[in-house]
């Protein structure tokens, strides 16, 4: 017995022990203790004061295995660093600067460097977390590496500078906040804004690109360093790290929508949108297309053509007639025209600019539209909108033609369900719904090329292509009658959004004598700046 009692004792004690080993390789899966390190590690040694590295804070290790990703080309990044990455722990990237002197300039991008840091020191220096007391002696080539990008907003960024400081990390969609005047260059210090918030740029005013004048809509490469004051600033290396996107303008915007009225839902749903400009449909004529993924409507109708399918999938409507002026709301709806449902006797009055349409809801009823899809829309009785828990959306297109390549003006998604009935890259042609810039997704975005270490643009045309994957939640439980009110901030200038839609649920309840500026004047809806 008290041979049994001691190894218990011993075993508890070996127990303990091994739970307060502080080496991460031992605790993460994959790793191994070596004598490499990750920036992944090194960076959280760092407490608020100065520390001198070694093999017994390192966890064993003496070396840093990373690849070099500054260029000091057109001297746009602080002098003396050589700014290193990798994600050799967890596909985790992180990165660090390495203060060697003049000698920094003599890397170039993708070089695969191990660079010696026992003894050095990590310290902040002018607020950027840096490896000092070394030479280029400590530095020893390895051939060339890959280098990844790490997308970011401008939120992310500020909210977490530590894990994406001295990384090679994309801003995307960005203008610049004031809109730039006539004859304006991004030299110096300007302010970008991707619609999530505001980003201190810096651009050497020496450097060959300084003079350049700021796209409308632009993709910013660059590494971001916390400053002595604190706040981030970013900085491109070379003029190749600015890309143009094109344009994010938008004339008519979806504010929001009645996806599932209190009782039922054919011939009650309506969007609500928001005009930029005036309007005359007559001229410009527009049409609505909604999507239905719900299992039946799948098995029924396999996307073959994204919003143009048709069938039990997509349903559009043709908006040909009216107009609205910039500034005013506008609205696409049924005939019963209740705020919410059938038995709401709150109706919008004749004097909304609500352009109507007519939509069967007896028992059983087929609906097609205004067709001109690849094949007729088959919708049944309940209502465009789906309230299954699968994805639906609506879209507006500029036109009335629409196919498998036409790019909507706006579009909006809800719910989540469907997998490979909504977006499927494995298919030729991709099966998928076509997205367009605005505030929620992004056609285009930014990789590296494996060889020439350049960015170059990158196609998601689809949502739930890489980061299209914003949805809202679909509102629960069902046949309330929630308003979907997708509030932001649409800068007519920037001609983009500045602050990004974020759906705000309101309940309308029946027959309380509500009129539409329960929907209209809510503070939290989308508002135009000019």
């Amino acid at each position: 017995m008290k041979y049994l009692v001691n190894l218990f004792l011993i075993i508890n004690v070996a127990v303990v022990i091994n739970s307060c080993n502080k080496n991460p390789y031992e605790n993460y899966p994959g790793g191994t203790p070596g004598d490499i390190i990750s920036c992944l590690d090194v960076r959280p040694l760092y407490k608020d004061q100065d520390l001198v590295l070694s093999k017994e804070n390192m966890f064993g290790a003496s070396r840093l295995a990373a690849v070099v990703i500054s260029d000091y080309t057109e001297k746009n990044l602080p002098a003396g660093l050589l700014v290193v990455q990798d994600n050799r722990r967890l596909q985790t990237v992180r990165g660090i600067s390495v203060e060697i002197g003049a000698a920094a300039a003599n890397y170039k991008l993708g070089d695969s460097v191990l660079i010696d840091i026992a003894g050095a020191t990590l310290t902040r220096k002018n607020g950027i977390l840096t490896i000092t007391g070394l030479t280029e002696a400590n530095v020893t080539a390895a051939g060339k590496g890959s280098i990844g990008i790490t997308p970011v907003t401008t939120v992310q960024l500020q909210a977490h500078p530590e894990l994406y400081e001295s990384s090679l990390c994309l801003v995307n969609k960005c203008s610049f906040n004031p809109a730039p005047k006539t004859g304006d260059v991004i030299s110096g210090a300007k302010v970008i804004n991707d619609g999530f918030g505001d980003l201190a740029l810096y651009t050497n005013p020496g450097s060959s690109y300084a003079q350049n004048t700021p796209y409308g809509l632009a993709a910013y490469v660059g590494i971001p360093f916390r400053t002595a004051e604190g706040p981030v600033v970013f900085r491109t290396r070379n003029v190749n790290d600015i890309i143009n996107m094109g344009s994010s303008a938008q004339d008519l915007l979806i504010t929001g929508f009645m996806p599932d009225p209190k009782g039922g839902d054919g011939g009650s749903e309506y969007v609500q949108m928001l005009a930029t400009t005036d309007i005359n449909f007559s001229t410009t004529p527009y049409s609505i297309v909604f999507s239905s993924n719900s299992g039946n409507n799948n098995t029924a109708t396999p996307l073959a053509a994204g919003w143009a399918t048709g069938g039990q999938r997509t349903i559009k409507w043709n908006i040909t007639s009216g107009g609205v002026k910039k500034g005013e709301f506008f609205y696409f709806g049924f005939q019963k025209r209740g705020m919410n449902g059938p038995a709401d006797t709150d109706t919008f009055p004749p004097s909304t600019n609500f352009y109507q349409k007519n939509y069967n809801g007896a028992d059983k009823a087929i609906n097609a539209g205004d067709g001109g899809l690849a094949k007729a829309s088959s919708f049944s009785n309940s209502g465009p909108f789906a309230n299954s828990g699968n994805t639906c959306g609506v879209a507006l297109f500029k036109g009335t033609t629409v196919t498998e390549a036409s790019v909507p003006e706006d579009v909006l998604f809800v719910a989540t369900g469907g997998g490979l009935d909504i977006y499927n890259p494995a298919k030729t042609p991709v099966l998928g719904y076509r997205i367009t810039n605005n505030d929620w997704y992004s056609m285009y975005s930014v990789g590296i090329d494996s060889a020439t270490y350049k960015p170059v643009i990158v196609p998601y045309l689809y949502y739930r292509s890489t980061g299209n994957t914003a949805n809202m939640a679909y509102s629960t439980p069902s046949d309330i009658g929630y308003f979907y009110m997708m509030g932001g901030i649409y800068n007519i200038t920037l001609a983009r959004w500045t602050t990004a839609r974020k759906k705000v649920q309101v309940e309308l309840p029946q027959k309380t004598g509500k009129t539409v500026d329960v929907i209209e004047k809510d503070p939290n809806v989308t508002k135009l700046v000019d």
